[in-house]
């Protein structure tokens, strides 16, 4: 299969999936994930394939990361696709907007709003800034932050 075929695939998958947005990260980098067990085996596989073919590294802190850029969403795995051992793994696949202000109606469903949520849009573009930024080995303060 071609890049497109590939993308296509890939789309089919993320249309197809369960999503949840992490609560826990509503305040620093908001996302949403899905986990394997959510998912049919030979797609997930395929998924995480497809982000290591066409993603491309970039830092987060003091970590690289593959990042696959579609359809104004960006998509990442945790876990080593590579490793023979099945716990190493990944498990779960993560996905954000590009303009993470799109975010808004998750925050907003967990009481955000006015003033309060437009602050906290901004955190979200003042963190991810800060953290494409770091020079490796920097984590600052977010040590322990997506993705590790």
């Amino acid at each position: 299969m071609g890049r497109a075929d590939d993308l296509n695939g890939f789309r089919a998958f993320a249309d197809a999936t369960r999503w949840q947005f992490a609560k826990t990260y509503v305040e620093t980098y908001p996302h949403e994930y899905t986990l394997r067990r959510w998912c049919d085996a030979k797609a997930f596989r395929e998924a995480i394939a497809c982000i290591e073919r066409w993603g491309v590294l970039e830092p987060f802190w003091k970590h690289q990361a593959r990042y696959l850029y579609l359809d104004e969403r960006k998509y990442w795995h945790m876990g080593n696709a590579a490793s023979g051992d099945s716990a190493r793994q990944p498990g779960l696949i993560n996905r954000t907007w590009v303009d993470v202000a799109r975010h808004r109606a998750d925050a907003l469903a967990l009481g955000y709003d006015g003033e309060r949520l437009e602050s906290l849009v901004a955190r979200w573009n003042a963190l991810l800034a800060r953290a494409r930024a770091a020079p490796a080995g920097d984590a600052g303060e977010h040590e322990t932050a997506w993705p590790p």
